[in-house]
């Protein structure tokens, strides 16, 4: 059997030293030993937090578990680095994302294994999904607020082509509307270009949020968009989204099984 090769493949400056590479090195051993304490997420993909430096880090483990992914990552960038590139890129725009350390990925004989993108830990911080329930506190405020950060973020031409709404985090910081700013993550799955209104709603129906149009009125505020003229689309194009939803639940289990 081919050697399994480990490679540095992005590093955010300063963030070299030997202690920092030797953990690099051993990212593959520390990620099939994750103490339970440590999970943060784990399903088709691996969330952990480690310690490296005396710094907390968030590490996300992406499998290439299929034979055609591991083609694919032959000849296009890893999720990892793809990821590592957009956090440097909203960083240099303004956008909260945290901020990214390194991409390493694993190869074996030239196909990849898997790859692993390295960010600050957040200590703290709240879902954007909680948001789609009643009760959530400050719900009232803090939905128009989101709908202008997606409506910003169109602006300068940044598309989230994952924008669930658990991939959007409420991060206290004082003095902030509400006392957060919003931040991205799952980053990996990003475009970069102009936004039209019809392409921006159709990237904002994707956080579902349940709500009585607040989020859809703050996110017209941000563009400049008259909310009566654009209403209509936004409740089809939210209506059809669920069909589509409902379609990728039942769909799940073989699409996994095909690695998909």
């Amino acid at each position: 059997m081919a050697e399994l090769v480990t490679a540095v493949v992005r590093l955010a400056p300063g963030w070299e030293s030997g202690e920092r590479r030797a953990w690099c090195e051993r990212l593959e051993a520390r990620a099939a030993e994750v103490p339970p304490e440590a999970v943060i997420y784990r399903g088709r993909n691996l969330i952990f937090r480690d310690r490296v430096a005396g710094e907390d880090v968030a590490v996300k483990r992406f499998p290439v578990a299929s034979p055609v992914k591991r083609l694919v990552y032959r000849l296009r960038a890893t999720k990892a680095v793809r990821a590592f590139d957009h956090a440097v890129r909203l960083t240099a725009l303004g956008v909260g994302t945290p901020r990214p350390l390194v991409a390493v990925e694993t190869r074996r004989g030239g196909a990849p294994l898997a790859s692993y993108f390295c960010s600050a830990y957040l200590p703290a911080f709240r879902e954007a999904r909680e948001l789609r329930f009643p009760d959530a506190p400050g719900r009232a405020h803090l939905l128009p607020l989101l709908g202008g950060f997606v409506g910003r973020l169109h602006e300068l031409g940044v598309v989230h082509r994952d924008l669930t709404a658990g991939n959007i985090l409420l991060v206290p910081e004082p003095g902030a509307p509400e006392g957060v700013r919003f931040v991205l993550v799952d980053i990996n799955r990003m475009r970069f270009g102009r936004v039209g209104a019809r392409a921006g709603i159709a990237n904002l129906v994707q956080l579902r949020l349940n709500d009585d149009g607040e989020l859809f009125a703050g996110y017209c505020r941000a563009r400049g968009l008259d909310a009566a003229r654009w209403r209509r689309l936004y409740d089809a194009r939210l209506a059809w989204r669920g069909v589509i939803q409902s379609v990728k639940e039942r769909t799940r289990p073989w699409r996994r099984r095909l690695g998909l």
